[in-house]
């Protein structure tokens, strides 16, 4: 899988490829050892980086100012255990049983994978799908089970470190439910390229987009999220209208082990006439599945633009 990685032999590069062999050692582990071991690596990074921490107790208490501090503490312990099995669902999808056995097999993830609203991937007019996946711990896991459903392209920001984007591209590149046929492999799809996100929606593919991350270039609307105005990206509503593709919010939540994967129905009169109003449609959705599920949600993303973030 990581064979076109393999040039990055430079010094530089070394402690990378560290991370990447302990994530392989991972791969070998059953399961529910699996994710042990990687809530276990979680709750160690609580206390090992100490900035983060502050900042994800910073943001809970923007979004839940009405809980007491212990609650936002106990919380936030809980996402970084949740951070730690994302990489162990990162270790999965770079190895896992999917990359090389059809879903008939005993230990295939799909075994753990259920799915609440398939009739909403229904697309009888072939329209392009935009599937709207905000910044969960689970976003590898998603992208694993939606590929299992349909073709699937992912969007993703090309990394800084030339070695880090190899891999990141390497993760998110599908072999498609069917190692054999190759049904479903698709490729990712750089955010810079619009054009062929454009043309993928055209031709009616299915694009995984992840729009809820802060934005501060040309072209951010601020919106509300949590009372908060936050800084934010257009871009959704842009690649709606040019590809004339529909937009279905997807959420999933881990839990015991097994996923649940939340698919929404495609969302009415969107893109609208605002851009503003629809990320502020878009917050709302965000922010209900948040409430219910606030532990797997990225906490660590300086979402707030926060300065100087502190324990609370």
């Amino acid at each position: 899988m990581l064979k076109a990685c393999s040039g990055f032999k430079n010094p530089k590069y070394w402690g990378i490829w560290l991370g990447v062999g302990l994530l392989r050692l991972l791969a070998f582990l059953p399961w529910s050892w699996r994710l042990k071991t990687g809530q276990v690596l979680g709750q160690g990074l609580y206390w090992l980086a100490p900035a983060r921490r502050k900042l994800a107790l910073a943001n809970a208490s923007l979004a839940f100012p009405h809980w007491s501090s212990p609650q936002r503490q106990k919380m936030i312990r809980a996402h970084f255990a949740s951070l730690g099995m994302g990489l162990a669902e990162t270790a999965t999808n770079l190895w896992g049983i999917h990359r090389s056995h059809p879903p008939s097999h005993p230990k295939h993830e799909s075994h753990r994978f259920h799915y609440h609203g398939l009739n909403h991937l229904k697309n009888p007019t072939n329209q392009g799908t935009l599937l709207v996946v905000p910044h969960f711990t689970t976003i590898e896991a998603t992208g694993l089970m939606l590929n299992q459903l349909m073709p699937l392209h992912f969007i993703y920001r090309p990394h800084d470190n030339a070695l880090m984007d190899c891999l990141i591209t390497a993760s998110r590149t599908s072999d498609g439910p069917d190692p054999v046929t190759q049904a479903h492999a698709s490729q990712p799809l750089p955010n810079s390229d619009t054009r062929a996100i454009v043309r993928v929606l055209r031709q009616g593919g299915n694009v995984m987009i992840l729009p809820d991350q802060r934005y501060r270039r040309r072209g951010k609307i601020s919106a509300p999220f949590f009372g908060h105005n936050a800084m934010s990206h257009p871009g959704l509503s842009k690649l709606a209208k040019m590809g004339h593709a529909r937009v279905l919010p997807v959420f999933t939540r881990r839990k015991d082990g097994d996923y649940h994967c939340f698919i929404r129905p495609a969302l009415t009169d969107f893109p609208g006439e605002d851009p503003q109003a629809d990320l502020i449609r878009l917050h709302r959705l965000y922010e209900q599945e948040i409430q219910q599920n606030p532990a797997q949600y990225l906490w660590t993303h300086n979402r707030w633009n926060l300065k100087r973030p502190r324990d609370y």
